[in-house]
């Protein structure tokens, strides 16, 4: 009989639901007009840009500066690459000028971190003749010099705020080298693109603070959290200092500095805290009790989650990268007014995805009030000379039908996906008190964690094309 009662109760709320929603469609068309745009900017992430796609021109890119690797690019023999590569010249040409044509006006660009291809070490190796440490290191310069000229050609007079992702550094994936090479030759370039004057905090730890170009009393603040993940190592030498630890010393300062100024603050960084979803759900070793996979370590998630604790009424949306999908995340003990992190879909489609690139309206109180992203619709075609075909997919405002991007909403749009009755094979996975309108989950184990994960992940990430003729599943 509880059983009975409880499905007549889902389907009378599920009724209601199906007409609440005709009847608030026609309200939600007339708040738009009232919530007014004061900018936008666009946002680029997990780039993977891959200087090797056409081996036969390494050689005169390795030997030449970095303003001369356009010529040298675009008289090579490289295409736009398949599922499952990186991101070659003709497709970062590509979402370049996409991005620029479909907001011109935009204030300003962040790019959520890997700048650099998977892998570029080993196949550097295999390729240039000249492949020792120092030819290495110079290769990668310019290669994120050349990244530089293009962003700042694509996008004049703008700046361009870059976070650094796992795969940027010479010593190898997660093994940025604190205060090494890599944060030295690099730091001209991208504190130039973001207008920052004083590149001694990024030399040092890959992380800037600027004035948000578009917004009074607003700061936009540059964070390296390849230091916080799970995975990361030094690889190139034994640091006296953590550096994670002693970033999350510069954020304190800078968020209480902030706060003294009366500013408010966005984050953007490439790794996001939380689970790491597809490490959960993908473990190594087949096992009917996973284990969960943090993307960062607990006691550097634990710390961050304090600070932003300590400054409710300072920190903002968080931005980030890395997991290769379009996510959002509520970031849990630090406050009830806590900020939320958005991920972006990636240019690379070297995990399956096709190439995106997003584009972000705000108010002049630095509240999010819509975001679209924008695929390119036909890879599998441009490999033969077809030209490019960029789409806008969706966007926040009427795929959700909520006016805005804030908290409150993404947490109700959240509530409202999730499937109404989500049970692994173990049982334990339950809902609660269903008359209010919400779902409340209980996991009891890992494997009850892994089920909610995969089921969140079916809800909660853009349409996935299947490689062999991109139809939408």
């Amino acid at each position: 009989m509880t059983v009975e009662r409880d499905e007549a109760r889902w389907s009378a709320h599920a009724k209601l639901r199906t007409l609440l929603r005709k009847f608030s469609v026609a309200a939600f068309l007339l708040l738009l007009p009232a919530l007014a745009s004061a900018g936008d900017f666009l946002w680029l992430s997990d780039i993977h840009f891959d200087p090797l796609a056409d081996p036969q021109i390494v050689e005169q890119l390795a030997a030449a500066e970095a303003g001369q690797w356009r010529a040298i690019l675009d008289a090579g023999s490289a295409k736009f690459p398949g599922y499952g590569a990186d991101t070659s010249w003709p497709l970062l040409a590509s979402v370049l000028e996409a991005s620029a044509k479909t907001q011109p006006d935009s204030a300003f660009t962040i790019a959520t971190g890997d700048l650099l291809a998977h892998h570029l070490r080993e196949r550097f190796n295999g390729i240039a003749s000249a492949h020792d440490d120092p030819a290495f290191r110079s290769f990668v310069r310019k290669t994120v010099a050349f990244l530089t000229l293009e962003l700042k050609q694509s996008f004049p007079n703008k700046p361009v705020f870059v976070a650094l992702g796992n795969n940027d550094d010479e010593c190898g994936d997660y093994a940025l080298q604190p205060n090494g090479p890599f944060l030295h030759d690099t730091a001209p370039f991208t504190t130039g693109l973001a207008g920052v004057a004083d590149s001694a905090d990024y030399a040092r730890y890959g992380v800037l603070s600027a004035a948000n170009p578009a917004l009074k009393k607003h700061r936009i603040i540059v964070l390296n959290t390849v230091f916080f993940s799970a995975r990361y190592h030094d690889a190139c030498e034994h640091p006296s200092e953590d550096p994670a630890a002693s970033e999350l010393a510069w954020l304190a300062a800078e968020l209480a500095h902030a706060q003294a100024h009366h500013e408010k603050v966005w984050l953007v960084y490439h790794i996001p805290p939380g689970i790491d979803a597809y490490a959960t759900t993908h473990p190594k070793q087949p096992s009917p009790n996973p284990p969960v996979v943090s993307l960062w370590k607990e006691t550097y998630t634990s710390q961050f989650l304090q600070i932003l604790a300590q400054f409710p009424s300072v920190t903002g949306p968080n931005f980030a990268g890395h997991i290769h999908a379009d996510d959002f995340r509520l970031l849990a003990g630090a406050g009830g007014g806590a900020p939320f992190v958005i991920d972006a879909p990636p240019v690379s489609p070297i995990t399956g995805q096709n190439p995106s690139f997003r584009t972000v309206e705000f108010d002049s109180s630095g509240q999010l009030l819509n975001q679209s992203t924008y695929f390119l619709k036909n890879l599998l075609e441009t490999a033969a000379a077809t030209p490019p075909d960029w789409e806008r997919e969706y966007n926040f405002q009427t795929a959700f039908q909520l006016p805005s991007s804030t908290r409150h909403n993404i947490r109700f749009s959240a509530r409202r996906s999730l499937p109404p009755r989500t049970r692994p094979s173990s049982g334990r996975l339950s809902m609660l008190r269903p008359r209010r309108r919400e779902i409340r989950l209980r996991p009891r184990t890992s494997a009850d964690i892994t089920a909610l994960l995969a089921a969140v992940q079916r809800q909660f990430t853009t349409r996935v094309f299947r490689r062999q003729n991109n139809e939408t599943v």
